[in-house]
């Protein structure tokens, strides 16, 4: 059994598409087929079901993937130990962000808590989030629940958080306790630019509402809430977005619970070992949304 074999098998099994991981990897679709059946062939058993060209991992491939994961994690362990690398590492932890504006504030009170922990913070943009060699290039990942499709990475929720608008003082739903998303439908909307997490969001609940949103602008967080202010048009965005950025002279309204609200999760790699540091780390975001 190579272990080439097995690498080509454990990003198959991640991506489950044949199309995509062969350009991930820079060989044809009919090499990686043709690996895939040695595998099988080898191990007498089939590893994908097989439906037109879609493939799907069945049992046989959750248990093998399963051990390649502690394979490759293992052969991590061993890099680390024979560069030197094994005790530093361990302070270290390396963390990748969808939605920085959620995160920023946990992620600085913890390193002023805990001082000889290093956090290596990178934001995530959505044209990152499908590059495996990227996200595994994290111990921790903070994002949204649907923001992570690779099944190598387990999601736990930190916390929850609610929609809201975002509104000049002028308009009409300054003075409203609650609207629905569906009435926004006539507004023109500031919106961020895409790449950024709430922005999926943002696009995923109004086909859910079943409109497509009057975007008159792409910003970022600077310049949007300068556009709100002006008048230009409204926005969304969440009640932990909001509670690290500018707001004022904004009127902030909920949204109905027809617009379910986000799942913010620690996403850890499967197979990988949690050090203390990353125990302590997740143990420190439950506590401190829990006391937001």
């Amino acid at each position: 059994m190579q272990l080439l074999h097995l690498y080509y098998f454990k990003l198959l099994a991640e991506n489950e598409h044949l199309l995509n991981t062969a350009k991930q990897i820079h060989i044809s679709p009919p090499a990686l087929s043709s690996t895939i059946s040695k595998l099988e062939n080898e191990l007498n058993v089939e590893l994908f079901n097989r439906i037109g060209r879609n493939i799907k991992l069945n049992e046989n491939g959750k248990i093998l993937y399963m051990h390649v994961c502690n394979i490759f994690s293992e052969l991590d362990k061993i890099n680390a130990a024979f560069s030197g690398k094994n005790t530093l590492s361990q302070k270290i932890i390396n963390v990748g962000v969808t939605s920085p504006t959620i995160w920023n504030e946990a992620i600085g009170g913890f390193m002023l808590e805990h001082p000889g922990i290093v956090i290596q913070h990178s934001i995530l943009y959505t044209n990152q989030l499908d590059d495996v060699d990227h996200l595994n290039s994290f111990d921790l990942i903070l994002a949204d629940m649907t923001d992570i499709k690779n099944r190598s990475w387990e999601p736990m929720m930190i916390t929850k958080t609610s929609p809201v608008l975002l509104v000049n003082h002028n308009h009409p739903f300054a003075n409203r306790n609650q609207v629905a998303l569906y009435e926004t439908r006539n507004e023109n909307f500031i919106v961020l630019t895409k790449g950024y997490s709430i922005r999926t969001y943002f696009d995923e609940m109004c086909k859910k509402a079943g409109f497509i949103p009057n975007i008159v602008a792409e910003t970022d967080f600077l310049l949007r809430n300068q556009l709100i202010k002006n008048g230009t048009g409204i926005s969304f965005s969440t009640l932990l977005g909001i509670k690290s950025i500018n707001i004022n002279n904004i009127h902030v309204i909920p949204l109905d619970s027809s617009t379910p609200p986000r799942i913010l999760c620690c996403f850890f790699k499967k197979g990988c070992t949690i050090t203390p540091e990353m125990k302590l780390f997740k143990e420190y975001l439950i506590n401190f949304y829990k006391e937001t």
